[in-house]
């Protein structure tokens, strides 16, 4: 038997979205940069926009549901040593397995009590150049009917068991990056844990996982809303 639902804020897109986003103070070793890894601190508005699909997975009633959304875009703030804020967020329409779907909608923020987070340069042999780390604050709900029951399920995120969201970040000319076609600085989460809630139904999914990747930029004239800066992280 299908459960209809309908999805608030998808399952996965919330997480994955936001692998370039930057976060709170980070450590002085870290700075982000115009264009290189000598070029000038950069400190402006940043967007994110995610490329292919965002993809999630939770177990409902005894079997796996998958889906993906169509994309995703951030808006925000950020300081050269990685302190900024999150300002807006929209993500594009989903569909699920099941033949579920929501459409694409704008996030309300005001409901995210903690948008904190820290952007750390650490690089690791042929591997990432950074992590970008949020606090546990985020969290995201979705609605339905369940065997005729209205329910609403609430979900935190956890990352190697640790409450919060972390991504590897990967500069734009890392051979290692995920997306290896975009000349861009990138971020990209495959193993983020999506956990039940106090206030969700029983009827609930009670685990879940997703998988994105995004790139970042940032204004090359200040204010203008084009988002055509590239950006570096270094130490």
């Amino acid at each position: 038997m299908k459960a209809p639902i309908r999805l608030v804020t998808p399952l996965v897109a919330a997480s994955a979205a936001l692998a370039m986003t930057a976060g709170t103070a980070s450590a002085a070793t870290t700075t982000i940069r115009e264009e290189t890894a000598t070029g000038a601190p950069y400190s402006g508005n940043w967007q994110v926009t995610t490329v292919g699909t965002l993809d999630f997975a939770v177990t409902f009633l005894g079997s796996q549901v998958t889906g993906s959304c169509e994309d995703a875009t951030l808006q925000g703030t950020v300081e050269s040593t990685g302190a900024g804020e999150l300002t807006a967020a929209s993500i594009g329409a989903c569909q699920t397995s099941n033949g579920l779907s929501s459409p694409a909608t704008d996030l309300d923020l005001s409901e995210v009590p903690d948008r904190s987070g820290s952007v750390t340069y650490a690089p690791v042999a042929n591997g990432r150049d950074g992590v970008l780390s949020i606090a546990a604050g985020l969290s995201f709900k979705i609605e339905g009917q369940v065997l005729g029951f209205t329910v609403t399920c609430f979900y935190g995120f956890q990352t190697g068991g640790t409450p919060g969201l972390a991504f590897d970040v990967y500069n734009r000319d890392n051979p290692n990056r995920p997306l290896p076609g975009h000349d861009d600085a990138q971020g990209a989460a495959g193993n983020i844990t999506l956990v039940r809630q106090a206030g969700s139904s029983a009827l609930c999914p009670s685990n879940g996982t997703g998988s994105g990747s995004a790139i970042a930029r940032g204004e090359s004239n200040p204010g203008s809303g084009v988002f055509d800066r590239k950006l570096y992280i270094t130490s």
